[in-house]
């Protein structure tokens, strides 16, 4: 990209429209509303588990895709994310049923995933051709 052009993607709150404003702030709301009343619903180890799973999930893949932006209109590339999504779910859902205990701290130990996913999406051939 050339100096001094705009990138649309980038976010800049200074240029928010109306628009924008009632798409977002009814948005968080919701999703906010949503993990509230999770947490009267179930138990408090239901919500850190598996709010926990959701909401570190959530993370996890937003930063694979952000720094993915040049595969997003590569099919190859949301085939492996659709992939990397269902196995981490898989897994987690498997180790987290099977475990007595589980802190929500415990869920920095999916930090160790992003290097595998980086590895995969950047394997020679793979999503680039």
């Amino acid at each position: 990209m050339q100096i001094g052009t705009k990138d649309r993607r980038r976010f800049d709150p200074n240029n928010l429209k109306a628009r924008d404003v009632l798409i977002i702030v009814p948005a968080v709301l919701f999703v906010s509303a949503l993990f509230v009343a999770f947490a009267f619903l179930v138990s408090h180890d239901t919500y850190i588990r598996w709010g926990g799973l959701g909401l570190d999930t959530a993370v996890l893949f937003t930063f694979f895709l952000y720094h993915s932006r040049q595969f997003l209109r590569k099919q190859r590339f949301w085939l492996l994310t659709a992939s990397l999504l269902i196995v981490h779910l898989a897994a987690w859902a498997a180790l987290l049923s099977q475990v007595d205990e589980w802190k929500l701290a415990w869920f920095t130990i999916m930090v160790l995933e992003v290097p595998v996913f980086f590895y995969l999406r950047d394997w020679p051939g793979r999503i680039s051709s």
